[in-house]
């Protein structure tokens, strides 16, 4: 039952977060204006060459990165405190070393998808932070409870990349969509209701997955904790879409919706997490919240601004945020399958693991590179060449590094 507990500090960080949302200002939405004269690529030349930095910046850190693993002292630390002979030493020396060629790549990969990524809205949002910390908390936990815990690198590093694509693809589809729908007069207070009702919706939904997990360690059967934690959910929804609502000079209607929609939708969510628990077993429904966390940013800006000042019907808005949200969710899947076919790739030589972590690398640039042109209308070369000078901050400018990775 402890073990189930452990979920509940993220829990409450994630409601943590439904505070530090706020009202945009209206300059805020200033980017959604049309894009003058943007061309895909303004200078070959300097493309080619922004290209030939990222590839050469992507190599030269697998190698900084496979060499500060194999620095850490961690075998001579072993074999000096339990004695161990040095046939022993040398086996676990092979293993680290297998194991740094498998973590440099990722690491490496994880970076370039995080050196040169859109925001997850090109706006201000304080909530998304700890939410998106929360996140890599419970994709370490959920693979710990798997009893994999020979994947914890990997899985929490494929969900940093996996959130910042998703967020990154969401930003620039739902940019044009709103510029093709011509949306211009997005109203603050309804656009930070619509995005309390997505955050919200996380809230139910991650509440539902907890009691299902604690229900289930307590010993009760499937049944009985997929039943408590779609209660829960809707509960957690509805409350948490009408409290937070309350904030915000909307009008009546618009509170009791937000709280309605949200505890709906919460409630279907835990349906579906308990239902992948009872088929897949442990940990299940922390690795489905995993996933809504992972898209939650990219979609939440995009559906709010759309909820906030189309002219389309409520039907039309909906379509789209649906768009919206499966376009977030096939960038997260495409950047899970990238990394971990990076992670499968077993290869003792340095060169080819090197040479294969070109393949998600440049794709994850190229991703952030189309996004930022068709949000900020940045060519690609501008986008490279940003990409490639953030994976050398963190030698001359650590805190500004860190600052532009997870802002």
């Amino acid at each position: 039952m402890r073990k189930s507990f452990k979920l509940f500090p993220l829990l409450f960080c994630l409601l943590y977060t439904t505070a530090q949302a706020s009202l945009p200002l209206k300059n805020d939405f200033d980017f959604l204006g049309p894009l003058n004269n943007t061309a895909l690529v303004a200078n070959g030349l300097e493309l080619t060459a922004s290209i030939a930095g990222v590839s050469l910046s992507t190599l030269l850190n697998v190698g900084i990165w496979w060499g500060v693993c194999k620095t850490v002292g961690i075998v001579s630390g072993l074999s000096s405190t339990y004695d161990l002979a040095e046939p022993d030493t040398k086996e676990l020396e092979k293993l680290k070393t297998d194991f740094c060629l498998q973590l440099a790549p990722l690491v490496t990969t994880t970076e370039v998808a995080l050196a040169g990524h859109v925001s997850p809205w090109p706006m201000e949002q304080r909530w998304w932070k700890p939410l998106y910390f929360a996140g890599a908390g419970m994709a370490a936990y959920a693979t710990i409870a798997s009893k994999t815990r020979e994947h914890l690198p990997v899985a929490v590093l494929t969900y940093l990349a996996s959130g910042a694509v998703s967020g990154t693809g969401g930003s620039a589809i739902s940019a044009l969509i709103l510029r093709k729908v011509s949306v211009r007069n997005i109203t603050t207070e309804t656009y930070a209701s619509w995005e309390y009702s997505l955050l919200s919706l996380i809230n139910g939904i991650m509440t539902g997955a907890v009691v299902y997990e604690a229900i289930i360690h307590k010993g009760f059967g499937p049944a009985k904790a997929a039943l408590a934690s779609v209660v829960s959910s809707a509960i957690a929804g509805t409350l948490s879409g009408v409290i937070s609502v309350l904030t915000i000079e909307v009008d009546a209607q618009a509170q009791a919706l937000a709280g309605i929609v949200a505890g709906a939708i919460a409630g279907a969510g835990a349906t579906a997490i308990a239902g992948a628990g009872a088929i897949a077993g442990d940990a299940a429904g922390i690795k489905a919240v995993v996933a809504v966390i992972a898209g939650a940013g990219a979609c939440a800006g995009a559906i709010a601004g759309i909820g906030g000042g189309a002219s389309a019907s409520a039907v039309i808005r909906g379509i789209i945020g649906a768009g919206v949200t499966a376009g977030a969710f096939t960038f997260s899947g495409v950047a899970a399958l990238l990394m971990f076919g990076n992670w499968k790739i077993t290869s003792n030589n340095p060169f080819i693991k090197a040479g294969v972590t070109l393949v998600p690398a440049l794709t994850f640039a190229v991703i952030n590179s189309l996004s930022n042109l068709a949000v900020y209308g940045y060519p690609l070369e501008e986008g490279f060449s940003e990409t490639a000078w953030t994976q050398w901050k963190k030698f001359y400018a650590p805190l500004d590094y860190l600052s532009t990775l997870f802002n």
